[in-house]
């Protein structure tokens, strides 16, 4: 009986080992997919929770909260207060003031304040209604201050303008991307190619609706444009038309003319030349059951 023990306790003892080495892996997989998530957590999403390690890993990793943030105190309260009513619900982004960001981006912010987004911003005050195409953005809309990375290239920075540029401009982005330059920017990561913010502007915003402005801007890259570089079209969309002049609706509609003109052409020839081959091919069995009477 006691040989018959001893030999029992080992297999009692190996018992406990897969229940263990089951539980270790499963945490361990829990750890590493908990990782992955705070790691691929979408850079679009507004939160009151940050993820410090992307946070130290971002341009602004350096900062502390107070910088920005001030003292942190809603109505002589530690921020965030359960007892302060709805401040969860805020959208953060339409609330903060962005005049902080002028303490190290005075240029930057000086720029801005001279383009649409910005008198888009005054105007939206005044009326208390955002504009046709959305509320007015700020820096925050543009930019992750928690996140934003810096030290980019120029190709990765111009792929994130843009889906960033495109989230309120879906149309013009589309337009852009079917384009020469949106193709060869995003597409193949030519470099020399335009992005969004060569041609209006990184914090100017630039609408473009001058022919003088948009010369100037075509002859960034092309010295020897000439004044008919100014007629291109290329957000070639229909959204927004009411929001261009009057040059540019003109332009737009003998455009979408010409190409509607040009599919009635097409769809004409390729009837023409289906009818006539199917005409022939019913004059030849014709033909074929002529001769077998």
């Amino acid at each position: 009986m006691q040989t018959g023990t001893k030999r029992t306790r080992p297999e009692l003892r190996n018992i406990w080992i897969c229940p263990l080495l089951t539980a270790g892996c499963f945490f361990l997989i829990m750890a590493w997919f908990s990782c992955a998530l705070a790691a691929t957590d979408p850079p679009s999403l507004s939160t009151w929770f940050v993820n410090m390690n992307r946070y130290s890993a971002a341009a602004h990793g350096s900062l502390k909260c107070e910088e920005c943030h001030g003292s942190m105190l809603v109505n002589g309260k530690n921020h965030p207060d359960s007892k302060v009513s709805d401040s969860l619900k805020i959208q953060i982004i339409r609330k903060f003031d962005y005049q902080v960001c002028r303490k190290c981006h005075k240029i930057a912010y000086a720029r801005y304040l001279k383009g649409v987004h910005a008198k888009a911003a005054m105007e939206e005050k005044i009326t208390g209604k955002p504009s046709k195409s959305g509320y007015a953005p700020t820096c925050g809309n543009c930019h992750l201050a928690h996140y934003s990375k810096s030290h980019l290239s120029r190709i990765q920075i111009g792929k994130q303008m843009t889906e960033t540029c495109g989230k309120c401009h879906p149309a013009e982005k589309a337009s852009y991307l079917a384009n020469y330059h949106g193709k060869a920017a995003v597409n193949l990561g030519y470099d020399k190619s335009a992005s969004c913010t060569d041609c209006h502007g990184a914090h100017t915003t630039l609408s473009l609706k001058n022919k003088d402005a948009v010369l100037n801007v075509c002859r960034r890259c092309h010295p020897d444009a000439t004044p008919e570089f100014a007629n291109i079209i290329i957000h070639n969309t229909k959204k927004n038309l009411d929001l261009k002049n009057n040059i540019k609706k003109t332009e737009f509609k003998w455009v979408h003319l010409l190409g509607v003109l040009s599919l009635i052409f097409v769809i004409v020839i390729l009837a023409f030349f289906y009818m006539h081959a199917g005409l022939l091919m019913l004059r030849k069995l014709y033909e074929k059951l002529r001769e077998h009477k």
